[in-house]
């Protein structure tokens, strides 16, 4: 008797048998001609339809449609899971980088030290034609093109089914590679510390400022600056809070992103 092939089965967090995502993945699979194409479309609503945040990893990939935000482990997840619930292989690929680091140039000084040195930073593998090929839904769009200016690492991805599409990450900053994994929900139950919650709420209202005003930012500099008089005129305590982490602060926790 064949052994199930463990790409293509449901996990705690992989819940694809869903209903919400089972009927997702027959709308995006209905205008596909091949594997390839139902991907490729799968790749870009995910891309585009879930705001990259940090921190709250904990969710499953219908969580993640729901709040329509999550991480890049989320969005790996929902990835993952729209795709096996169209009986197409995929899996999960895990880096290890510099956590301090990769994130670019665009990454607050009170925030980045805040980061473990070493984090992890998961993405999507699909077996297509027997092959496998990595995609990166990570960075939505909008994000992406209101920061490519200002951060290498954010310039968008694009995928066409037919060769790996990655972020644009500086090979110095990736420690390990490891691909394809067939459940991640280890990694995924692990909770965050409660000594992150503010720090990751002032990341996250960071990242919706750069969706709406980064695109008129000259620098990175320039960005941090305004962020500040912005969270200050809209979060006056999350402000107070962000101003009293030191830019040299210790290690807390070795995240996810």
């Amino acid at each position: 008797m064949a052994m199930p092939n463990p790409f293509l089965q449901e996990t705690w967090y992989c819940d694809y048998s869903d209903p919400v995502i089972k009927g997702l993945a027959a709308d995006l699979q209905a205008d596909a001609r091949d594997d390839r194409e139902t991907a490729v479309a799968m790749f870009r609503f995910v891309r585009d339809a879930v705001r990259y945040e940090v921190g709250n990893w904990q969710r499953s990939a219908v969580e993640t449609l729901a709040h329509a935000s999550g991480t890049c482990t989320n969005s790996a997840n929902l990835l993952v899971a729209l795709l096996r619930s169209s009986g197409i292989p995929a899996g999960y690929g895990i880096m290890s980088v510099r956590g301090r680091e990769y994130f670019g140039p665009i990454a607050p000084r009170r925030l980045s030290r805040l980061v473990g040195e070493v984090s992890k930073h998961v993405y999507a593998c699909v077996e297509l034609d027997g092959v496998w090929v990595r995609c990166d839904p990570s960075d939505d769009k909008a994000l992406s093109l209101g920061t490519v200016h200002l951060n290498p690492q954010s310039r968008m991805v694009d995928w066409d089914g037919t060769r790996d599409a990655m972020l644009n990450l500086d090979p110095h900053h990736i420690l390990d590679d490891r691909s394809p994994a067939a459940d991640i929900d280890g990694l995924m139950a692990k909770p965050m510390r409660r000594a992150m919650r503010v720090p990751v709420r002032i990341a996250n209202h960071y990242m919706d400022f750069l969706r709406a005003e980064g695109a008129g930012m000259r620098d990175p500099a320039e960005a941090e600056q305004r962020f500040e008089r912005w969270l200050r005129g809209r979060h006056p305590a999350l402000y107070l809070a962000y101003r009293a982490l030191p830019a040299g602060a210790p290690q807390v926790e070795p995240a996810a992103s």
